[in-house]
């Protein structure tokens, strides 16, 4: 299974590492993937990094880990039809 994460943030990072470390497929979405060298190097062969539209089409299921306030244009941004029929786990906080 391959999981989608969608926010580059301390949760998002924490959370796309727990799931390479139990042996799932990762792609973390961002709006700046330089943001993201130091993890992706940590994080080893399983992890990926791409924007949220291809994130979103990447992953079986998506997690949601973005700011609150964010959360409307992320999903925008990753695309309806990247989305649908897809288990999204919200992971959001409302700062």
């Amino acid at each position: 299974m391959k999981v989608g994460v969608l926010g580059s943030g301390v949760v998002g990072q924490t959370l796309a590492s727990g799931f390479i470390k139990h042996g799932y497929d990762v792609m973390v979405g961002t709006r700046s993937k330089e943001k993201l060298s130091d993890w992706k190097l940590q994080a080893g062969k399983k992890a990926r990094i791409g924007s949220f539209a291809d994130t979103s089409a990447f992953g079986d299921v998506i997690v949601l880990a973005v700011k609150g306030t964010a959360a409307k244009s992320a999903l925008k941004i990753a695309g309806e039809e990247n989305l649908r029929e897809k288990t999204i786990i919200d992971a959001t906080n409302p700062i």
